[in-house]
């Protein structure tokens, strides 16, 4: 049987961030389909489709929307912290002919590494480490337009080894 999970995990980590950015967000509008609209913030995946493609150039389709993903992770010892990379994939949209939706996401990241400069500590136990690195995509995506941010993020390690600490 398994254990029960104690501790501070990845996905409560990833949970967080999501709180975090939905907070920083608030209130922010960026461009449209039909009109300026909220970003919007996915856990992992952008939810399935379940209608045909005549959403996609209305205020239903997800975009803009920054989708949080957990990527992956380590712990170099049993005393360090677990390190997760969170991805924070960032899609705008734009169908200007003059090709500048791309400033949205531009903001959108330093909207987000300006954030965790100032306030590295969210979900009040997580915190985002070095390096922070982001890159903006030059694919050729018809008013998409596409961005990254990594962030490690560093998960508080309360956990002992149990078969140590008997013997102590």
């Amino acid at each position: 049987m398994a254990e029960k999970i104690a501790g501070y995990t990845s996905e409560m980590c990833q949970q967080a961030m999501i709180d975090e950015l939905t907070e920083l967000f608030r209130g922010m509008t960026f461009g449209g389909q039909e009109s300026p609209k909220p970003l919007q913030i996915f856990k992992q995946f952008l939810p399935i489709q379940t209608t045909d493609d005549d959403e996609a150039d209305t205020n239903d389709s997800p975009y803009p929307c920054i989708i949080v993903i957990e990527s992956s992770g380590e712990q170099d010892n049993e005393h360090d912290p677990q390190l997760v990379l969170l991805q924070l994939v960032i899609c705008c949209y734009d169908r200007g002919i003059d090709r500048q939706g791309y400033v949205d996401t531009v903001n959108v990241k330093e909207t987000i590494m300006q954030h965790f400069k100032r306030k590295p500590i969210f979900g009040g136990v997580f915190e985002v480490s070095y390096p922070r690195k982001w890159e903006l995509s030059d694919d050729d995506a018809d008013y998409y337009y596409w961005g990254i941010v990594n962030l490690i993020c560093k998960t508080p390690n309360g956990l002992k080894n149990e078969e140590v600490e008997a013997l102590i």
